[in-house]
This record gives C-alpha cells, structure tokens and sequence, in this order.
C-alpha cells in the first residue's frame, strides 16, 4: 500500500460527523435589546443557522435573582411561551419577551431587574431537541426594557448560572 492511504486514517485527519441528523442543525436562542420606531424591544431571538427548517415548539423563560420594589402579584420565576413557529434555513425570528417576564415578576411597578434564562423546546427530522441562552441580566420598567447585559458577575463563582440551570433541570424533568 502505498503512504497516502494511510494518511487518511490519520486521526486528525478524519472529520467529525455528529452521529444524528439533528446534531448537525446550528440552532440557537438568544435574547436582545432592539430599537425600532422610538420603541425599545426585548426579544428571545431564535437563529437558525442550517440549511434545514426547524420547527419552534415553546420557550420556557426562568427568572432567578429578581429585584423589585412592590409587585401586584407573586412572582412564579418560569413561564411557557407558545412559539408554534417555523424557522426557515439560515433566517432569524424574534419574539417578545417583555409580556412574559413582566408576568413571572409578578406584575412589578416601576423599575425591577431580573437574571434570565431561556430554554427553547424544537424539533428538526421528526426528533426533539432543546437549547439554552446564556444567562443574561435583564432591567425593565413595567413592560419597557431600560437593559441587557451578561450576567458575568453572577457566573464568577458558578453559584447563580448553576441554580438557574438547576430549575431548568427540574422542569425538563416535570415533562
């Protein structure tokens, strides 16, 4: 045999393959701040990154390390977004986040912040999938979003990041 066929097999040769199809879709979620018609948006932005469509089933948003003066309610940290959507090949989808985390705040007034994590429920080749955001901190007042921001300083010991990915380990567990 002669050396090239042996290079081939060289292990870093070789590409990795994910073993499922649905390993292979480049899909993710991610919260942003937008400015649009002198209106400022919080948004859970759902990209899709394939070349394949995927189906958008529900988001579930977790609140952890809420701040607020007075609330009209009590807070229930989660909430279930229906999404019911489709996201085509290489597009992007935004959806509104501020109804959602104003109601798992407990219908706070005036100024509240909050540390946010979302977990997106889809499905791409007949097969369900999940992922997550990166933890964020969100600042609003009522239902207008005043920031977004990383929440970097709660992650430096792995304390906060770790007891939000809990509750979503829990509730993934409830299903």
């Amino acid at each position: 045999m002669d050396d090239h066929f042996w290079i081939h097999l060289l292990p870093w040769r070789q590409k990795n393959k994910a073993e499922t199809k649905s390993a292979q879709i480049k899909f993710t979620c991610q919260l942003a701040f937008t400015h649009e018609n002198g209106w400022d948006y919080l948004e859970l932005q759902l990209v899709n990154r394939s070349s394949w469509s995927v189906w958008v089933e529900e988001a579930t948003i977790v609140l952890s390390d809420l701040d607020a003066a007075f609330q009209a309610a009590l807070p229930v940290e989660q909430v279930k977004i229906k999404i019911c959507q489709n996201v085509v090949a290489h597009n992007t989808v935004g959806v509104s986040l501020a109804a959602a985390i104003y109601e798992a705040a407990g219908s706070p007034q005036g100024d509240y912040a909050c540390v946010v994590l979302c977990d997106v429920s889809y499905s791409v080749f007949e097969e369900w999938c999940n992922t997550q955001s990166r933890v964020y901190r969100v600042r609003m007042r009522g239902l207008t979003a005043v920031g977004l921001g990383g929440a970097r300083g709660f992650n430096k010991n792995g304390s906060m990041s770790q007891r939000i990915r809990i509750k979503t380990q829990t509730l993934m567990k409830r299903r």
